[in-house]
């Protein structure tokens, strides 16, 4: 009963006319690389999923996992769909050619295959987004050995990883870990302890499964500076034995490297997706990166899984629209208020319903607003790796504003798509045969998963805005101005660039007011940081549509850009206005809740 089709000819709009992504990236090792082969990417990968993907989402819901006797077995579907990926070489696009990749830039990894994956299997899409951010910091930061023995596996995805932080004790404060890591004479350490909340730390989809395991050696620093990266295979390579990889061959050892589950959570949805305890009992594992330098890095690997997750709300949010809307011209009920407009049936359906249309076009329009952000970032990440100071300073601190800003804010307006795609969709939608249900069960974990969006806000408000005295908000002030400026007499766009003039005055407004008002009370900025987000959220997308806007204004008379300019203006009309709700709740600052009496809750 599902629907979905990838929302592709979004994606070649905003990559061949909003953005110039091939252009953006060239210089950056991508030579290779052209329209033709992303486009033919995207086709690819919005077939796949749609056919081998998106036919075991429902099965995954329904048998879930099993866990027994430390073992998770999943369902033999997603072991099908898993090894077909690897075989199509899915799981790659990104990695290194000397890895077995595609060498692909990072911008269709880390956004349109990320969006058409969640849309189509969010259990499933979570293994091989996660193993692509192992790769990614051991090819980054692993000494040859490691990377030599490990990268090729992880990059095609013969092999699985996981980051393995939490403890149960330990979550947001992860500089009170117990997690030891005692240094063996051959340079490798036994890492003993235990970690929760460890997304596939065990399964049977692959021979292997590689940890990254945040630890402390003994006698370092106290806190966050004495915590180090380790990475603790699940099983060790058999002829190993002396703390080498070097010319040796990947046959794996029969028993486990002192790493054991004892237990698989029972959640709310992702059903088909393991949520583990792990147990590392003097397991072998090997540094990666410097001694006690563990954080920085684990953060490299966190803020692009931020990304990932920001994702998942645009990808659940799609598939729910588009299944609402289905639902919505099928389904008949009443009339429309000024008239009959299908007078030979028994009733008209129920798009002719304003606030059917509220919400299906809240819904629709907030999507392709992401999508557009989603679209600059993943370019950004891309320039990011620039030798040109002048392209990867701005790209990197864009993106670390961007960050918090993604995976808040699209994984609120994923979580409200959902619910609002089952309310136009009434009793059916409440069913599990519709499916809308189990997107709304699915997304809701992206809320909490890699930092709380309350987490994401402080980081924005507290550290992301005031970093270098500003510097990244003017990175992203500089261009917003200009654009702004430069639409300023044009008629045509003064119903799209006064709302956005005003937001973004806003925005330094309200930026300094938290800033200043933070230095002297942390309770303002913190009471104030989750509305600050949202506002910051919707400023950004008001910037993707009036830069959408000003494309299509040129195109009026062609269907998909007039659509474009209508989503404009609702946008505008509709979603925008609420910056001045927040601006307000913002103002009032924390004493309507830290002043209210405990013993009152």
């Amino acid at each position: 009963m599902v629907d979905w089709d990838p929302p592709s000819r979004d994606y070649e709009f905003l990559f061949n006319e909003v953005f110039d992504a091939v252009g953006s990236i060239e210089g950056l090792g991508f030579d290779d690389f052209d329209w033709d082969f992303l486009s033919m990417l995207m086709e690819g990968w919005g077939t796949h999923v749609k056919e081998v993907w998106l036919p075991i989402n429902e099965i995954g819901d329904r048998k879930g996992l099993r866990f027994e006797d430390g073992k998770i077995s999943m369902p033999e579907e997603f072991k099908d769909a898993y090894k077909r990926g690897v075989e199509e070489g899915w799981f790659a696009t990104s990695s290194k050619p000397e890895h077995g990749g595609m060498g692909a830039p990072t911008l269709f990894q880390a956004v349109t295959w990320a969006e058409f994956g969640t849309s189509t299997c969010m259990s499933l899409s979570v293994l091989p987004a996660l193993t692509t951010g192992v790769y990614e910091v051991l090819a980054e930061h692993g000494v040859s050995e490691l990377v030599d023995y490990y990268a090729g596996n992880l990059a095609t995805g013969e092999w699985a990883g996981t980051m393995c932080l939490t403890e149960p004790h330990a979550g947001t404060d992860l500089g009170i870990i117990s997690t030891r890591a005692d240094p063996n004479e051959d340079g490798t350490y036994r890492i003993s302890g235990t970690k929760i909340f460890i997304t596939y730390g065990e399964h049977d989809m692959t021979d292997n499964i590689v940890h990254l395991v945040l630890a402390k050696v003994p006698g370092g620093p106290e806190g966050t500076k004495g915590i180090s990266l380790f990475l603790v295979p699940k099983y060790l390579p058999k002829q190993w034995g002396d703390g080498s990889l070097s010319e040796i061959t990947h046959d794996l050892s029969d028993s486990v490297n002192g790493v054991s589950c004892s237990g698989s959570e029972e959640k709310m949805g992702l059903h088909a997706s393991p949520t583990c305890v792990m147990n590392f009992d003097e397991s072998v594992g090997w540094l990666v990166g410097p001694l006690h330098e563990g954080m920085p890095l684990m953060f490299e690997m966190m803020n692009r899984e931020r990304l990932a997750t920001g994702m998942m709300g645009l990808g659940l949010g799609e598939i729910a629209y588009q299944n609402a809307l289905n639902w919505s011209k099928d389904r008949r009920q009443g009339r429309d208020l000024k008239g009959a407009r299908s007078p030979n049936e028994a009733a008209d359906n129920i798009l002719v319903h304003p606030d059917v249309r509220r919400m299906l076009l809240e819904s629709k329009v907030n999507n392709e607003g992401c999508r557009a952000l989603a679209a600059w970032t993943g370019i950004l990440l891309d320039q990011m790796r620039s030798d040109d100071p002048d392209v990867s300073e701005p790209a990197e601190g864009l993106v670390a504003m961007f960050t918090p800003i993604v995976k808040a804010h699209f994984t609120d307006l994923g979580c409200e798509t959902a619910s609002t795609c089952m309310q136009v969709m009434g009793g059916a939608g409440y069913c599990s045969e519709y499916g809308v249900e189990q997107f709304y069960r699915d997304v809701r974990i992206s809320k909490i998963w890699e930092g709380t969006n309350g987490i994401q806000a402080l980081d924005l408000a507290g550290r992301k805005v005031t970093q270098g005295f500003g510097r990244n908000l003017r990175y992203l002030m500089w261009p917003l101005t200009d654009f702004i400026e430069e639409n300023r007499d044009d008629e045509e766009m003064a119903e799209f660039n006064r709302p956005l003039h005003q937001g973004a005055r806003g925005l330094q407004q309200i930026t300094l007011l938290m800033v200043g008002e933070g230095m002297a009370d942390p309770h303002f900025l913190a009471a104030g940081a989750t509305d600050y987000c949202r506002y910051f959220g919707n400023v950004l997308l008001a910037y993707m549509w009036a830069r959408i806007a000003k494309i299509c204004l040129k195109r009026k008379g062609e269907p998909f850009y007039d659509a474009k300019l209508a989503s404009a203006r609702f946008f505008f009309n509709r979603i925008f206005p609420e910056t001045l709700g927040l601006a307000a709740k913002i103002q009032s600052g924390p004493g309507p809740m830290m002043e209210y009496p405990e013993a009152m809750f």
